[in-house]
Parts: C-alpha cells; structure tokens; sequence
C-alpha cells in the first residue's frame, strides 16, 4: 500500500500445471476483485489492483508476468536463463 497516493496492490502467487496456466490468471482475477472493491471502500484507497504473478511448475512464463511486472515497477529485473549442465 502507497500511503500517500492511496494505491494498494494485492499480489498473489500461483504455480499451477502448464496447462493451467491461462485459468489461473482469469481465476486470481475474479476471486480477488470482491475484495479489492471491498479494501477500497473501507480503507479509503483511490485504487486497489489486483496482480496475479504466474508461472508454471515447469518453469513456463506466460506473457502476462511482464505486464504483471511493470504495474509493480519491477520491470527492470532481468531473467537470466540458466545454461543445462
């Protein structure tokens, strides 16, 4: 929660079968929007996001990290793939 512009951010973490991964998303969304309209009007907030952050257990990224990412300003990480040894 940013105090002085009103703006929180609930993150949740998944990581779901490949399959999945799509669902999941559309999931998190849906289940946390009654709670994010709640926090919103009882705590007073401008805006209250919800942000899924996804990946698979086999380690499959889908494109929606990224912009899952930039809303946290955290956009600048780097993902380094790691050489099979």
């Amino acid at each position: 929660m940013n105090k002085k512009t009103k703006n929180t951010f609930l993150i949740d973490i998944a990581v779901p079968n490949t399959h999945n991964l799509a669902k999941k998303i559309a999931d998190k969304q849906k289940k946390y929007q009654e709670l994010a309209n709640e926090i919103c009007a009882v705590w007073k907030q401008n805006a209250v996001q919800v942000i899924p952050i996804v990946i698979s257990s086999t380690g499959v990224i889908p494109n929606s990290l990224s912009q899952s990412l930039k809303r946290l300003d955290l956009y600048r990480m780097h993902i380094y793939k790691c050489k099979n040894l």
